[in-house]
């Protein structure tokens, strides 16, 4: 029925050194990720929380209700949710593993607010192995004194390596990451160690 809040489909797999990694995803495409989790319970409890956060923040309930009433054309992937989830777990363990460098895979952003989706777009754009700063990001939205706005959508980032979060820094130091800066630091060592051959995401 139209409307309805749509099945999530919750993948986790153990990726060599990375320990526990995982995603999540509706039919419309992949509503969160996260990677180094200690157990499998620990990495599915994470994308559950994640999952669902929008439904616990002020006005997300409404605003994703709203927005799965009137974007229902989005839902055109031709995927289930548990093939999204497959697929995309797949990509992750080709990332961490082998070095892949484009994901290709269909996002589910409708919880984040306009503002929060255009900064995960320009995120989206920084190649693999490069870094950006804060306000770097800031003027590539033609908003150069929204510093802090900026580290607030990133923040809100569920879709760990998918949107590279990772690639932005702050001034002085790495700035903040959801997993912690040990796993910010081995992300962008690890994108350093391979030959760069193509940007990360299509445009």
């Amino acid at each position: 029925m139209a409307g309805e809040v749509q099945e999530i489909a919750l993948v986790a797999r153990r990726i060599e050194t990375w320990d526990w990694c995982g995603v999540a995803a509706t039919e419309v495409g992949l509503v969160s990720a996260t990677l180094a989790h200690t157990s499998e319970a620990a990495c599915v409890d994470a994308l559950r929380s994640a999952s669902t956060a929008a439904r616990h923040r002020s006005r997300g309930a409404q605003r994703l209700h709203t927005r799965r009433l009137g974007e229902s054309s989005v839902a055109a992937a031709g995927w289930s949710a548990h093939q999204i989830a497959g697929n995309g777990l797949e990509q992750l363990w080709e990332y961490l593993t082998t070095g892949r460098q484009r994901l290709e895979i269909p996002l589910d952003r409708r919880a984040g607010t306009q503002f929060q989706q255009r900064t995960w777009d320009v995120l989206r754009g920084i190649p693999f192995g490069d870094v950006q700063s804060y306000s770097w990001v800031a003027g590539a939205l033609a908003q150069p004194r929204a510093t802090r706005a900026v580290g607030t959508a990133i923040g809100a980032n569920e879709l760990l390596v998918f949107i590279p979060c990772h690639r932005v820094v702050a001034a002085r130091g790495l700035g903040g990451y959801s997993r912690g800066l040990d796993v910010k630091r081995r992300l962008l060592a690890h994108e350093r160690s391979w030959p760069r051959t193509a940007p990360l995401f299509a445009g």
